[in-house]
């Protein structure tokens, strides 16, 4: 049964309730007394509908919960038969990592004739062919590694991705990528001032995923800043949450390695939200994420 069945199943016996409790008006008054059947009626609406909803969260809730988990425990646990819409999305991120997975096996067939063209002459090549040789090259790695990005997103999305725990202080965090925050900058023709709050808990979560999904989303929106801009990144604590906040950066455009650095931030319990020229990151400092 389809989920959107379900719910609307259990809405039904709520529905069928509230006409009882409506039809009750008009025998609640004084000295009247409401039939037998409409009290008794309205009794078992109520209890159905509260075990139909309860029934329903409880599949949900463990369908999402198999989805988040390890693929190996979906392998071994029974999909119900017909598939349902959670069934549907699971098979779309398989679909995404079997097209990943071919498209970069054929995209290695290409790039390694090219490499052996460029590295290892054959004969004189005039400085067009090199030109189109070094372009297709450099075109088949920005593919391949878009590849891996579907890859490791399609991997995230299915729960066949460990993630490392490590404990990880914001502030070295920041130090490792400010020289490449510095270099996109300074390329883009802005300055860039970082400054990070004393004191901050620590993160838990994968550093080296974490740290490139960051500096992917930071780099890529002070890269499409204005020339001239004075892009700032503020690194500070609000509750429970660790902010990253760049303000006067661009609006990167959304490629499929943004869309990947953005599924690892929200794996880490974590949301990225950008408005106009202002990106904010926020992550869950430790001992609040599960």
């Amino acid at each position: 049964m389809k989920i959107s069945h379900r719910l609307h199943l259990a809405v039904a016996p709520a529905i069928l309730g509230v006409l009882l409790l409506a039809s009750l008006m008009c025998w609640g008054e004084y000295g009247r007394a409401a039939p037998e059947v409409v009290i008794v009626g309205g009794i078992f609406a109520v209890l159905t509908s509260l075990v139909l909803t309860w029934s329903n969260a409880r599949f949900v809730a463990q369908r999402l919960e198999r989805l988040a988990s390890s693929g190996s425990a979906m392998v071994q646990e029974k999909i119900p038969d017909p598939p349902d819409e959670i069934d549907e999305i699971e098979n779309y991120a398989r679909l995404l990592a079997s097209i990943a997975d071919a498209s970069t096996r054929r995209l290695e067939e290409v790039r390694l004739p090219l490499h052996i063209l460029l590295e290892n002459r054959f004969g004189d090549l005039n400085e067009n062919q090199e030109e189109m040789l070094g372009a297709a090259r450099a075109a088949a790695e920005a593919a391949d590694a878009d590849m891996l990005s579907l890859r490791q997103i399609a991997e995230l999305d299915l729960g066949e991705r460990p993630l490392r725990s490590d404990r990880m202080k914001p502030s070295d965090v920041i130090d490792a990528l400010r020289p490449m925050l510095l270099a996109a900058a300074e390329s883009a023709g802005a300055t860039l001032e970082i400054d990070v709050a004393p004191l901050l808990p620590a993160v838990i979560g994968d550093r080296a995923l974490l740290q490139d999904a960051l500096v992917t989303i930071l780099r890529s929106s002070l890269g499409s800043a204005e020339r001239d801009a004075r892009a700032r990144i503020d690194v500070d604590r609000d509750g429970a949450l660790i902010r990253i906040i760049a303000t006067n950066v661009g609006s990167a455009h959304a490629t499929v390695r943004w869309a990947a650095a953005v599924r690892v931030v929200k794996a880490h319990d974590g949301t990225v939200e950008r408005t106009n020229d202002t990106l904010v990151i926020e992550l869950p400092t430790e001992g609040l994420r599960t």
